[in-house]
C-alpha cells in the first residue's frame, strides 16, 4: 500500500497514492469516499466475464461506472481557457472523464475524477494522467483515480485466458499495474494527487482461487525453464512440450471460451482490447 495512509480501504485490491490522494479524498471529500468505498466493496468480476469479449463496452466495468452513476457521478468534459486582461488566448478541450463529481453543492470545482482503464492500449494511460494533471492544474480536480488490472490478476490473466481465435487477451501491452506505476514514478500526472487501484485475483467469482493461483505460478516456472534451458542442463523441445501439456491441462479448468462473435472489443481495429475501459 504505497503512499497510503487511510486504513479501512475495501480489501482484495491493492493501492497506491501520491500527494496524500487517500487523505485528501477521505477528508475533504468525506461524500465521495464514501461511494467510491462502497462501489469498489462491493465489485466482483465472474470468470466467465474475463472470456467473453466487451463489444463496446465490457459488463463489469459498466457495471462500476454504474454503480458510481446511481449517487450523481457521470461523463465529464472541460473547457479550459487561459485568459490576459479579460481576453482569451488559448482555449483546450479535456478529454471525457468516465466518472467525475462535482466537489459540493456550493462548490462545483475540485472535483474528483475516476477512470476505469481494465484492457485498453497500454498509452490511455498517458492520456489519463495528462489529463489529470491538467485539470489539477486549472483547479478542477482534487484527486484523480484509476482502477487497472492488479499485478497478481495480471499474472494469472496473461498465462490462462485466452480468445477464441487462441491469442493472449491480457497482454503485457495493455492496461494494467506493471505499465501504469512506472509512468506515475517518472512523474505522469505531475502534482495532482492520484490515488491508482488494481484490482486483484480475489475480486474473481465462479473459480477456485487457489487452483487459478498454482496453474499461473506453475506456468511461470516453465516459462523460466524455457527461458534458461541452457544453463539448466535441459532439452528445449522437452521443456516447451511439458509447457504446452501443462497449458492445455491448465485451460481445459476453465469454462469454455466464447465463440469469435463475442471476442470483438473494438479499439482501432484491434480485438483484444476493450473500446471503454
Amino acid at each position: 500500500m504505497d503512499g497510503i495512509t487511510v486504513a479501512d480501504l475495501p480489501d482484495r485490491y491493492v493501492y497506491r497514492g501520491t500527494h496524500y490522494a487517500d487523505l485528501i479524498l477521505r477528508d475533504g471529500f468525506p461524500e465521495h469516499y464514501a461511494q467510491l468505498h462502497e462501489v469498489l466493496a462491493e465489485f466482483t468480476i465472474d470468470v466467465t466475464e474475463l472470456q467473453a469479449g466487451g463489444g463496446n463496452r465490457t459488463p463489469f466495468v459498466a457495471r462500476f461506472d454504474a454503480g458510481l452513476s446511481d449517487y450523481g457521478w457521470g461523463k465529464r468534459n472541460f473547457d479550459i481557457a487561459t485568459t490576459i486582461d479579460g481576453e482569451v488566448v488559448a482555449k483546450v478541450r479535456s478529454h471525457e472523464i468516465d466518472m467525475f463529481k462535482e466537489g459540493s453543492d456550493d462548490h462545483t470545482f475540485p472535483g474528483i475524477a475516476v477512470e476505469m482503464e481494465w484492457n485498453n492500449k497500454d498509452p490511455f494511460f498517458d492520456r489519463d494522467l495528462t489529463n489529470f494533471y491538467a485539470l489539477h492544474r486549472a483547479g478542477a480536480l482534487a484527486v484523480g483515480v484509476i482502477v487497472t488490472r492488479g499485478p497478481h490478476l495480471q499474472r494469472v490473466l496473461k498465462q490462462l485466458v485466452r480468445n477464441s481465435k487462441g491469442a493472449e487477451k491480457y497482454g503485457e501491452s495493455s492496461t494494467h499495474w506493471n505499465k501504469l506505476t512506472p509512468r506515475v514514478d517518472l512523474g505522469g500526472g505531475g502534482e495532482c494527487p492520484l490515488l491508482l487501484i488494481g484490482i486483484e485475483l480475489e475480486r474473481i467469482t465462479g473459480f477456485d482461487i487457489s487452483d487459478l493461483t498454482w496453474m499461473a505460478e506453475e506456468l511461470e516456472k516453465a516459462d523460466d525453464d524455457l527461458t534458461h534451458w541452457r544453463e539448466r542442463g535441459l532439452r528445449y523441445k522437452e521443456v516447451r512440450a511439458r509447457r504446452a501439456e501443462f497449458l492445455e491441462k491448465a485451460r481445459a479448468l476453465l469454462p469454455p471460451t466464447p465463440d469469435a462473435n463475442s471476442d470483438l472489443e473494438g479499439v482501432e481495429s484491434v480485438p483484444d482490447f476493450d473500446s471503454d475501459g
